[in-house]
């Protein structure tokens, strides 16, 4: 997020809001944006990268994933989906300058909050982030897209 002054040029529609029914669905990394998580709870501070995923082509999701070694497994989940990274092998976390456009599979699901109209509502959430290779499990299904193809 960024200040705007008096003087800044806007454009910024905003995008269409689109409540998913909870499941997996294809995304496709639309932005990064490299921010810092102040701590809290368990996580000390660490830098944060916000990625807005569009998924199934029609809204955007955006989720932080927190670069601490408690949270690896999710960091290597996130590179796995997109097929920059397989099981057990190691990773360079400077590959997150290579993730805006590359596709992946991801489970969504819902988290409720309370706006300021005292209204409680519901918002797209990842839950996990999925192998390629687990979306198509049944014997009548297709093989899966390549990682990292766009959609």
């Amino acid at each position: 997020m960024t200040a705007l002054n008096w003087d800044s040029t806007i454009q910024n529609d905003g995008t269409d809001f689109k409540l998913l029914e909870p499941g997996v669905y294809p995304f496709t990394v639309k932005a990064l944006e490299k921010t810092y998580y102040n701590g809290g709870g368990k996580i000390p501070p660490c830098p944060k990268a916000l990625v807005t995923l569009r998924v199934n082509g029609e809204t955007d999701v955006t989720d932080g994933l927190l670069l601490d070694d408690s949270l690896e497994w999710k960091l290597c989940a996130f590179f796995l989906s997109l097929g920059m990274r397989k099981h057990g092998e190691p990773l360079n976390l400077a590959q997150f300058g290579n993730i805006v456009g590359r596709s992946g599979y991801v489970e969504i699901g819902h988290r409720k909050w309370t706006g300021n109209d005292g209204q409680e509502r519901d918002s797209n959430q990842v839950e996990r982030y999925v192998d390629p290779a687990d979306v198509f499990t049944t014997p009548t299904s297709q093989p899966a897209p390549d990682a990292g193809a766009a959609w």
